[in-house]
Order: C-alpha cells, then sequence, then structure tokens
C-alpha cells in the first residue's frame, strides 16, 4: 500500500476475515507501522474460512490469487506479465471427477414380487449422479453392469472371527449390495476387536472381497453415524455462511455512500458467497443421503490376487442413498435397512440375502481431474548494469483445502486454514514487495526482483516447477531465489535456513545480517527440499529457504491465524528483506554449488520432559525436574545421570534436545539413567509443552 493512505481494516462476517482498503483521505502513519498492520491484516484474510483452506481443486482459490494480485499492484509491482495480468496459469491434476451425467446411474428395478400380497407397487427408481449416486474412484474408471442384485452385508470374509458375508450367498456376476464399517462397530464385545477399527472395515478390502468373489459391481451404503457427522458439519458450514453473508449486508448497509473502495468490495464479497453458499447446499443434499464423493473412498488402483499371481482388477463402484436401498430391501424381502443391520450387530451372524427378481442397470464414468489455477507474479525491474539479472522471491498460496489429500488429520472434512503453512511466507513476501520497492528506488543499480506466489505446492511443487520449465525471466540471469514457507511459528527464537551452501557467497551475506536481527540460526548447506525452492535448485539457481520448524498444527485444522508469532514474523520479514536487497544489490552473483541431497526437515521442539540439567557439569546429570513434569510423573530426580533415551546414548545437552525435537506429545519413551551407582530403566510419557 502507498505511504500516506489511511489503513482501515474491516471485519467481514464477524469470523475472522479482514479486507485492508485504502481511504481516500491522507493520513499521516508511520510506514512502519503501516506494513506491520497491514501484514497482519493480509495473514487474517489469507487464514479465513471464507477461503475454505486455499485447496486448488476449490475456487476461493482464485479469491486468494486476487487477493494477491491487488496487493503487488498496490506495492507498485508490474504486473501486466501475461496478457496484461499477473496470473501464469497452470492445470493441476487433482485426482478423480464423476464424468457426464448421462453415463453416471444406478436403475433398480422390482418385476415381480415373493410375497402374497399382489397389490404391492412395483418399484423402478432410477438415480442420478450427485443426488442420489456417485461413482468411486476406487473401482473402474468406466463400466455397465445389467444383472442381478444380491445384499451382502457388510461385504466381509474374516475365518479369523468366524465370520462371513458371502458364505451362504452366490455373488459371482452380479451387482452386490455393501455396508460401510464392520458390524459391532462401537461394540466392546464385537468380534471385531470392539471399538478398534480393523481392516475389513475399509474401502479397498470390501473391494477386494468382492472381487475375489466374482462380484460384477459394488453398491456402497453409507452408515448413520458417518451420515450424521458429515451432515452436522455441512448444516454448520452453510450456517457459518448465512451468519457471514448477513453481517456483510448489515455492514454494507451502515457505510456512508462516499465510502466507495469500501462497499464495491463488500458487493463483490457478497456476491462470491452465492457460489460458495450453492455447493455448500449441494454437499448437505448429498450429506443427507448418504452419498460419498467420487474420490472418498479412495482412488488408487490396487491388485487382487485372483489366482497363481496378483493382477490389477476392478469394478463399478457407486455410492448409492441410503433411503432408496432402504426402500429396495423393504419391499424386496419386507425388511428394512436398520433392521438388518442391527440384527448382524446384535448377533454378529451374517444377514446376506439374494435379492430375487430384482435387477440392475448400472453406468459409471470418471475422468481424471484438473484444477485451473495460476502463479501470481510481480515484478520491481532492475536498474542499471544489473538490471537484466534476476532476484525470485517466492512463497506459495495453496494449501490443502478442506482436508483429504495431504491432511495429516485422516477422515477429517474440515477447512484447513493454514495460517503457518503458507500464509505466513505469503504475506511476507507481499510486506517485502513494498519494502524493497522503497529501498530500490534510491539505488542507482540493482537486480530485477521477480515475486511469486506459487500455486500446486502442496500437490508436488506444481506451481514451482511450472515457472522453471516456462520462465517469464531467463534462468540464465536468475542469481538466486529466496523461499519463505511456513516462517509464522517463531519458537526458542530458533530461524532455519536451508540452501546456505547452495551458493558461493549467500552464508556470508546471512551470518553478518545475523549480527543485527540475534536469531538462533540453523544454518543447513543443502538446496534441496520439500518447498518451491527446490524446483530452482535443481535447475542450477543457489536458493535460500527461510523456515521456523514443523510443529503439531502442521497439515491439520488447528493451523490458526491466532496461533502466529507476530512479532516474529516482523523480525523475519525485516531480516529476510535484508537479505534479498544484499542479494539483489551486491556486483558479484552466488556461484551455484553442489549440495547433499536427503537431509530431514527440521521441528520444532514441542514435546516436554521436564528436566533441568546441570551446567556445571560435563555428565548429563539432573540438577532438578519441573513440578508436576512428566519426568517427575515418571520417578526421575535430581541427581539422576541420563545415560540412553531409548537405544541411543545421550552424551550432551544438544543430544537431548535433538532427540526430543524428533518427538510429539503423547509419546512414551523409556529412559536409561544411573542413580546412586545403580542403572534403572524409566518410562516417561512426554506431554505438551507448557509454552504452548
Amino acid at each position: 500500500m502507498r505511504i500516506g493512505m489511511t489503513l482501515l481494516i474491516v471485519l467481514i462476517g464477524g469470523i475472522g476475515c479482514f479486507s485492508v482498503i485504502q481511504a481516500e483521505r491522507p493520513l499521516t502513519i508511520p510506514p512502519r507501522i503501516q506494513w506491520q498492520i497491514q501484514q497482519r491484516a493480509d495473514l487474517e484474510y489469507l487464514a479465513c474460512e471464507e477461503l475454505r483452506g486455499r485447496g486448488v481443486e476449490d475456487d476461493t482459490i482464485h479469491m486468494a490469487a486476487d487477493y494477491i494480485a491487488e496487493r503487488f499492484r498496490d506495492a507498485g509491482l508490474r504486473t501486466e506479465l501475461f496478457a496484461g495480468k499477473p496470473f501464469q496459469e497452470l492445470e493441476i491434476p487433482v485426482g478423480a471427477r464423476a464424468g457426464k451425467q448421462v453415463n453416471n446411474y444406478v436403475r433398480l428395478r422390482l418385476a415381480s414380487f415373493s410375497a402374497p400380497s399382489k397389490n404391492t407397487p412395483t418399484f423402478d427408481v432410477t438415480e442420478n449422479l450427485s443426488a442420489g449416486m456417485n461413482p468411486l474412484a476406487i473401482g473402474s474408471l468406466t463400466g455397465k453392469v445389467d444383472g442381478e442384485i444380491v445384499f451382502a452385508g457388510y461385504g466381509i470374509t474374516a475365518p479369523k472371527f468366524g465370520y462371513d458375508d458371502y458364505a451362504h450367498i452366490d455373488a459371482a456376476g452380479k451387482a452386490v449390495i455393501v455396508l460401510r464399517k464392520e458390524p459391532g462397530i462401537n461394540d466392546p464385545d464385537s468380534p471385531f476387536d470392539g471399538r478398534d477399527t480393523t481392516q475389513h472395515a475399509f474401502f479397498q478390502s470390501k473391494v477386494e472381497n468382492a472381487i475375489r468373489h466374482g462380484a460384477a459391481a459394488v453398491l456402497m451404503v453409507n452408515d448413520p453415524t458417518s451420515i450424521a457427522a458429515s451432515l452436522t458439519m455441512a448444516e454448520d458450514q452453510l450456517q457459518r455462511e448465512r451468519v457471514r453473508r448477513e453481517a456483510m449486508l448489515k455492514q454494507l448497509a451502515s457505510l456512508p455512500a462516499e465510502a466507495i473502495n469500501i462497499r464495491a468490495q463488500l458487493r463483490k464479497r457478497i456476491e462470491e458467497t452465492a457460489s460458495i453458499r450453492e455447493g455448500l447446499q449441494k454437499e448437505w443434499e448429498q450429506s443427507k443421503r448418504g452419498v460419498l464423493a467420487v474420490t472418498e473412498a479412495g482412488g488408487s488402483r490396487f491388485t487382487v490376487k485372483t489366482g497363481m499371481e496378483a493382477q490389477e482388477t476392478s469394478i463399478p463402484v457407486v455410492s448409492i442413498a441410503r433411503d432408496t436401498i432402504d426402500l429396495l430391501l423393504t419391499r424386496s424381502i419386507r425388511r428394512s435397512l436398520v433392521e438388518i443391520e442391527n440384527s448382524i450387530d446384535e448377533t454378529h451372524r451374517p444377514q446376506s440375502v439374494a435379492l430375487e427378481n430384482v435387477s440392475l442397470d448400472l453406468s459409471v464414468a470418471i475422468e481424471p481431474a484438473n484444477a485451473k489455477t495460476a502463479n501470481v507474479i510481480g515484478e520491481l525491474p532492475g536498474r542499471g548494469p544489473l538490471a537484466e539479472q534476476t532476484v525470485v522471491i517466492g512463497a506459495h498460496y495453496d494449501h490443502v483445502g478442506m482436508g483429504g489429500y495431504g491432511s495429516l488429520a485422516p477422515g477429517t472434512v474440515a477447512i484447513h486454514n493454514g495460517a503457518d503453512d503458507n500464509a505466513s511466507g505469503t504475506v511476507t513476501m507481499m510486506a517485502m514487495a513494498e519494502l524493497l520497492s522503497r529501498r530500490m528506488e534510491k539505488m542507482a543499480s540493482h537486480r530485477r526482483v521477480v515475486l511469486i506466489a506459487f500455486t500446486g505446492e502442496e500437490r508436488g511443487l506444481f506451481g514451482s516447477k511450472y515457472y522453471v520449465r516456462h520462465p517469464r525471466f531467463p534462468l540464465a540471469s536468475t542469481v538466486t531465489m529466496i523461499n519463505l514457507d511456513m516462517v509464522g511459528r517463531l519458537r526458542d527464537n530458533e530461524l532455519t535456513i536451508y540452501g546456505t551452501g547452495s551458493g558461493k557467497g549467500l552464508s556470508d551475506i546471512v551470518d553478518t545480517l545475523n549480527t543485527r536481527y540475534r536469531f538462533d540460526l540453523n544454518k543447513v548447506d543443502t538446496g534441496y527440499g520439500p518447498s518451491d525452492h527446490q524446483s530452482f535448485y535443481e535447475a542450477g539457481i543457489p536458493v535460500l529457504f527461510f523456515f521456523t520448524g514443523l510443529h503439531n498444527d502442521y497439515h491439520r485444522p488447528s493451523d490458526d491465524f491466532n496461533k502466529i508469532d507476530y512479532g516474529g514474523l516482523t523480525r523475519i520479514t525485516d531480516m529476510v528483506c535484508d537479505v534479498a536487497f544484499q542479494v539483489a544489490t551486491n556486483p558479484q552473483r552466488p556461484i551455484y554449488t553442489e549440495t547433499e541431497n536427503n537431509v530431514p526437515i527440521r521441528r520444532q521442539l514441542t514435546a516436554f520432559l521436564g528436566v533441568k540439567l546441570n551446567d556445571l557439569s560435563d555428565q548429563m546429570v539432573l540438577s532438578g525436574v519441573t513440578a508436576g513434569g512428566p519426568a517427575e510423573k515418571a520417578g526421575l530426580k535430581a541427581g539422576d545421570r541420563l545415560e540412553q533415551f531409548g537405544e541411543q546414548p545421550v552424551r550432551t545437552k544438544t543430544e537431548v534436545i535433538d532427540f526430543l525435537r524428533r518427538q510429539s506429545p503423547g509419546d512414551s519413551l523409556t529412559i536409561q539413567i544411573t542413580r546412586e551407582n545403580q542403572s534403572l530403566h524409566i518410562t516417561v510419557r512426554l506431554e505438551a509443552r507448557p509454552d504452548g
């Protein structure tokens, strides 16, 4: 944002979504305070629920891209780089999606009845795509089945538990109706290990078993507990959208007519909520009937042992509305779905049965799904003799959306806001755009600075790889790439910088500047690593990657903006800006250097042991233990000498800390100690650090 313009922070919908908008009147605000306020507001917007986790498969990723583009323009960057726009467009594979509706349907017909009554109405139901069925990517991508159908209970064959849903039915060449989960899923007395789910409950296990029994197709029926959970989540999301929209409408009505910019932006946001609510409404309808999404059961091909050797085999698999199967069973065998489920769960005996006179006509068509997305690029043009050389500053702005692919909260469908990963890096880069623009105005010679918000990092560095293959500015004259990924959770003053050995002179720049910032630096030579800098390093370009470490909220819904260390983020922004300035103005470009690959990524110290080590001893002797901490609870005492953690000897404080850094809260650790010349083994259950 330009110096001398008022910053107005608008709270959108009361849920922490902020927008920073230029007002029309000048106001004297110190530039440093200005960009700090802006940076925080930027982060709270990118990590708000409105953006649904910035997954590349979600339309809200374009809202994030538009926001970043506007911020680049506000900072004075040149953004007319691709047909007059800042967007380098690309497509990213995101799994599978259903094909055309005409090729996806399930028709169930009951032609005649075995029951005495001749007045029972006929049953002829066709379930169409999304409304009452979805093809599942765990099955074959295309296929048609026309024939008989059998009810196969939970679809399990488990000799260990004396249970076989296929024992008294012939599934060969027929479609099988299969229930999700396993018998007695919440029953501690169930033969299926009670509340501990066995492999027989997995979708893949059920499909494999159906194939082994010769089935032609699988109709998967969702369970009441899963349906209720999905329905609650969908209703919560719809309600949040209603509340947010009502708040924006109320705010719009209260604004004066003169607030032209603010009113325009609010109207745009209100319009955007319509498509979001429409999508959520469809999800709610599907959840109500228990229809799974195309990839919800998985999407990988697998092998099934059908003979002497494993072969890749697949059959159509469909998620079908629970109420449809309930009605079919009620009319064909005079038993409701709930009645059958309860009987299996209570008796632990299969209730499989052939559905006489019931026929099925099924078609599935699944196709690869590609998401259209874009890198967002802005240029600060160079000057003087260095003008045609380039420094790239990058940060990925995508995250893992609602979970699923990339999430470390398996089975959770919830917004993963990705405040640290990587709204923190993105807003640092946006702040640098403005800060560097100011500083470079005074320089007669400096390199071109290109700022890139990468897309598709979470899917495999797609955005950065695409740029390296299709560079806007020549790679041969690109002297360094600076990457910002997860820089918002500074802890213990530890800042890790990868790539300090990837280019001659980079390590010296970092060391010199850190005499001012005094971070506890962890310098790592390698230019490789699981983030966008690797794409550039593999192309022969020196890199620096700034990182505050993995933590327990990584790729989980709990990575929220209220956990960001904004003071630390300000310090990191200052230092990275200084590093970029030095690289952009130094007459000597860094010389690419080969480094080691496969260096482990650094974790923050999140596990808590609760011991104090004697600084005056060269042995690992405890000077005390934290009252109420894990060590005291386990029986460790002052005077104990640490010998081993598990199988690893510990001889220094650094070894103790490095070992604990690899552990997580809740882990059990066996510690060998010496106490009064006696060797003891004590098991400690680690806890989360008290300071969060």
